[in-house]
């Protein structure tokens, strides 16, 4: 039997996996919008498109991430 504080654990664990893969995916899907949420309102100027690449790139692979360490558990 696990113990409720071990359930508890992992349910806090699987919250923020889900909240991160999907701030992940929302990020890669619409880079701008990301930015203009998070780092918009103290920037005199939009970035340039390669920092949007870039972006792209980074939060795809945390999306990734994220996914493997969602499905982890069911793939025996």
């Amino acid at each position: 039997m696990v113990p409720p504080e071990v359930k508890v654990i992992s349910v806090v664990i699987t919250i923020f996996l889900v909240l991160w893969t999907g701030s992940a995916l929302f990020a890669t899907i619409n880079p701008k919008t990301f930015w203009r949420l998070t780092q918009g309102w103290k920037a005199t100027r939009e970035p340039s498109t390669a920092y949007f690449v870039f972006s792209r790139i980074g939060t795809a692979t945390c999306a990734i991430v994220g996914l493997i360490l969602l499905i982890q558990p069911y793939i025996h």
